[in-house]
């Protein structure tokens, strides 16, 4: 499980005289939603669509399956799954409120129960209300929604709708601002908003100039602007409401999603992220749960792991010691770990996937003293957010590839790691590791190199690997490396060659 810990108590706050938040006493849940609107434009006369997606039953059987917590699906691109005033409701559910069922079932077990709430998906919403939709640099719908536009205002009734259940807070899916080409946003609102911010008309097209970086600036303020306003409204409304975003920060992810790892993690009461096979690779369950760690140091993390063979939405069960191990790997790296669960068409809920869980989540009950320790690190891994834009570009993994395969080769000989971030690393930070481990990060700013000059002069060690200070902030090679003065030794030239 590649994960080594000292002891220490299991997200305990200082006294403050009140109750703790259900994060902060949970470790496993269960996130329960049906399959058959997930890629939006569904059929709505459908009324096979589910018509078995029933609250209450899901409720019994994540009580059965020894779930902390439930995360209930509510609304995605196409329907919500409750009585909304503001969205059409999904075609099979007639009379019934999926989310009224949950949480008066819930109240009886004592069950906090989380909204699963989408943000950004193409779907019969977003068809109705093109006023909201991204445009390319040509000015075309790119079926997404636009942060600068009034959909704000959309989504804070949707969420009041919501939280008036008396849920116990909201998991809010899909921050993203797309995950590849047609890039956005063109439209009318982000053409006002950059001139006015910086006094300049946007680029034409993907440029990789200094336009070029102010774009970027201006798709993740734009994020993050979404993402501590819906927050801060929710919070308006119900103190008490937890909020947590799922976040795209991490590797695979890049520029275009408009997340930066640091920026786009802090912005709701902890942080969600993903892992598993279908999306990342077995080896990354733990590299991304200490990513999500070192992104919002000192705060609790969860991540989402799925019950399906290959993804999300597959209705093969996985055998039970799958399960087991990517389910103790994430709790071994101190994370809470919530269990995606995709129902049937119809909504109906597979008996022998929640045995299994059930199976598993008693075990993680039984062994709940072994979880949440403080981690041990020899080696710390740096991921730099700079070189992962401009000089992975359109081709991320031209740079992820080095960062991964450090993490690869660390753990093949057990030796314990962490992550260290560019964008809030510190001196206290980088002092708590023996050695850092800089992995081809070609661009190193000026701030970065007075940091490592300080940590080594103070005892710390560096392995500095690739083209590491070889690039300017743009993305361009320089005559010189910035981490000469580091290395004693001088930059000649790159090779042709990946690995030497």
């Amino acid at each position: 499980m590649e994960s080594a810990t000292t002891k220490s108590d299991f997200r305990l706050r200082p006294e403050t005289g009140r109750a703790k938040v259900w994060y902060e006493r949970c470790l496993v849940g269960l996130e329960v939603g049906p399959t058959g609107a997930q890629f939006g434009h569904s059929d709505a006369k459908d009324t096979r669509y589910c018509a078995k997606f029933n609250g209450r039953e899901i409720v019994r059987y994540c009580v059965d399956a020894n779930c902390d917590y439930l995360v209930i699906w509510a609304r995605d691109g196409d329907y919500a799954y409750y009585n909304s005033k503001l969205l059409p409701k999904a075609p099979g559910l007639g009379k019934r409120d999926p989310l009224r069922e949950t949480v008066e079932e819930a109240q009886k077990h004592k069950l906090p129960v989380i909204a699963y709430c989408v943000v950004q998906q193409g779907g019969h919403f977003l068809v109705a209300h093109p006023e909201f939709e991204m445009r390319d640099s040509n000015g075309n719908r790119i079926g997404r929604f636009c942060y600068n536009s009034d959909y704000l205002e959309v989504m804070k009734k949707i969420v009041a709708e919501q939280l008036a259940y008396g849920i116990d807070g909201f998991h809010i899916d899909m921050l993203d601002q797309g995950f590849g080409p047609p890039y956005g946003c063109w439209c009318e609102h982000c053409r006002k908003k950059f001139k006015a911010e910086f006094g300049r008309p946007m680029p034409k097209s993907v440029t990789w100039d200094e336009d070029w970086d102010r774009m970027l600036e201006f798709r993740y303020a734009g994020s993050a602007r979404f993402e501590q306003a819906l927050c801060e409204y929710i919070k308006s409304l119900n103190p008490r409401a937890t909020v947590d975003f799922n976040y795209h920060g991490n590797p695979p992810f890049s520029w275009e999603v408009g997340q930066r790892p640091v920026q786009h993690a802090g912005n709701g009461d902890f942080v969600t992220g993903e892992t598993g096979v279908w999306g990342f690779s077995a080896l990354t369950v733990g590299l991304n749960a200490e990513f999500y760690r070192a992104a919002t140091p000192g705060l609790p993390f969860q991540v989402a792991m799925q019950r399906g063979v290959r993804m999300y939405h597959d209705q093969t069960t996985r055998p039970l010691n799958d399960i087991r191990w990517e389910l103790l790997t994430l709790l071994a790296h101190g994370t809470f770990v919530t269990v995606v669960d995709k129902t049937g068409f119809d909504g109906w809920l597979d008996p022998v996937a929640y045995e299994r869980i059930g199976t598993a989540f008693e075990e993680v009950r039984a062994k709940r003293s072994h979880f949440g320790h403080k981690p041990v690190s020899e080696v710390g891994i740096y991921f730099s957010s700079r070189t992962r834009d401009w000089i992975g570009r359109d081709e991320p993994a031209r740079y992820f590839r080095s960062f991964q395969g450090a993490h690869k080769a660390l753990a093949y000989e057990h030796i314990p790691w962490s992550v260290v971030l560019d964008e809030n690393a510190t001196i206290e930070t980088l002092k708590k590791l023996p050695i850092v481990l800089l992995p081809n990060a070609g661009i190193v700013s000026a701030k970065e190199l007075a940091l490592l000059h300080r940590y080594v002069e103070e005892g710390g060690n560096l392995i500095i690997t690739g083209l590491s200070g070889c690039y300017d902030r743009m993305g361009q090679l320089q005559k010189k490396s910035s981490l000469e003065s580091l290395v004693g030794a001088r930059f000649i030239r790159k090779l042709d060659s990946l690995d030497n």
